[in-house]
Order: C-alpha cells, then structure tokens, then sequence
C-alpha cells in the first residue's frame, strides 16, 4: 500500500511541474516559494515574495549605527556595550526573517544566485550615502571557500561596486579555521574569531564599506572592522543583505551541563 501511495504522490508532482509549465510557458519556479507562475525575468522571484519582502524592511526606529532595535530609555544596548565600536554607520535593507532567510540560505548554502540582481538592486537602494573609496568583502577562510566555491559577500560586493562604481578592495585576509558562525553560541561567536582577519594592503585614511551577507550577533563585522581602523582606515561602514533584528537581551543564555545554549525568544 506504501508503494502505490509513493507513485501516486510522484505522478501528482509531475502532474503539477507539467501543468506550472503549460499554464506558465514563459515563467520559471520562483526562488523564494518555488511556485511556477509568472516571474520577474531580471530577479527570478515572483511579484507576491517581492512584495512580502518589501514588507521585512528595518525599522526606521533602529539604531542608526548598527540596525539594532533601539530601547525605550536606555538608546542602544548595543551600542552603550560597544560591541560594535568599529562600525560607523550601517546599511541594510531587509531583516533576516521569512523571505529574506529563505534568499540568503539559497545563496549562501546552495550557491544559487538566480536572484543576484534583485539583491544587488536592494543593497543599492539602502546606501544612501555613496562616499566610499573602497568596498571591502568578508573574507572566507580557504577551506570552507573550497568547500562552497565562492564567497557570497564577494558576489554582494561585485553587485555593489557595479551601482556605485566603487572599487571592490580585497583588504582583509582570513587564517586560520573556525567553527561556523551560525554553529557557534552567542556567547562565544566573538572569541571564536579572534585574530583571524589580517589587513593585507594600504588604506591608509579611507572610508571603507564592509560587505556580508548577514548580521546576526555583529561579533564578525566589529572583528574586521577593528583590523582595518587598526590599519589606519578612517571611518568603516557596513552594508548586508540581511540584520537580525532582535534585541540583545532576548537572546536569553541557558547552561545545561556545562555546555551553553540559546534560546531565542520571538518578539
């Protein structure tokens, strides 16, 4: 009786892919809910996720320094830490949630990047102030850039100097391997990539843009950051994809037998 069921489920997709494509000649499957219908031909994303996406914009209420959420009383938690000192100012123009992850997790984990423009039209559009002389990638360490076969933030920062015309300098250096970042606790994701970014050419009195995919914790961003103002860099912005917005204090710490975990709280 399971076999027969497992056919039928695989004739009804067949049936579906079919019929997508029969109803929809001229589309693809979208990149974002994977439903053929009529997509953007330029983006490879339907009108319905472009318009949801629209919707995961930062707040204007966030901090103006680092798209964290700010408190009512006491400003920027994150800021008064001085977590992330290095950074100037940042530019983002999604929060990491829904659509928005599903895009991120497709370029970064599959390497799919169908839908390169769209982010690049959108990381243009959150950078209002264009007076860079250099935009800066977050290096991959060699052994998971063999392992993925490209660097996404390079491709985000390609994307970027073609708007702008702003040269793409690859100013920072990676050594060493460390645990993934989103494999990493909180607590521990700033010591685990001490000392692994090295500045590696002259920048000496430059405003220099810092390119990710994503910010969670901001502990990678104010790692390179702090190398290149150490290098002499005179003021360091950051633009990403994608910022979790979501207040330092809830993300709560739990020990559980000597070994940390997060628990995220959903606002």
């Amino acid at each position: 009786m399971g076999r027969i069921k497992e056919k039928a489920l695989a004739l009804r997709d067949g049936f579906e892919r079919l019929a997508g494509h029969v109803l929809f000649p001229e589309s693809a499957s979208c990149q974002v809910c994977g439903e053929y219908r009529l997509v953007n031909e330029k983006y490879a994303l339907c009108e319905a996720c472009m318009r949801a996406l629209e919707t995961l914009r930062p707040p204007s209420s966030a901090c103006d320094r680092c798209l964290f959420p700010m408190h009512k009383q006491k400003g920027c938690l994150m800021c008064r830490s001085r977590k992330m000192q290095d950074i100037d100012k940042s530019y983002a123009p999604f929060c990491y949630r829904k659509e928005a992850r599903k895009l991120i997790h497709e370029l970064k984990f599959e390497c799919n990047t169908s839908f390169i423009e769209y982010l690049g039209d959108r990381l243009f559009e959150s950078l209002p102030d264009r007076a860079y002389d250099g935009i800066v990638p977050v290096p991959l360490n060699k052994k998971r850039l063999e392992e993925r076969g490209m660097n996404q933030a390079e491709l985000l920062a390609e994307q970027l100097s073609k708007r702008t015309g702003i040269p793409v300098l690859h100013a920072l250096s990676r050594s060493g391997y460390q645990k993934p970042q989103s494999k990493t606790p909180v607590a521990e994701r700033e010591k685990n990539i001490q000392g692994c970014f090295h500045a590696c050419m002259y920048i000496e009195g430059k405003r220099l843009l810092l390119v990710d995919d994503v910010r969670t914790t901001g502990s990678t961003a104010q790692a390179c950051a702090k190398e290149l103002k150490n290098a002499g860099a005179a003021y360091v912005g950051l633009c990403t994809a994608a910022v979790v917005y979501r207040h330092p204090k809830k993300m709560r710490l739990q020990r559980s037998k000597n070994k940390i975990w997060i628990k995220r709280i959903q606002r």
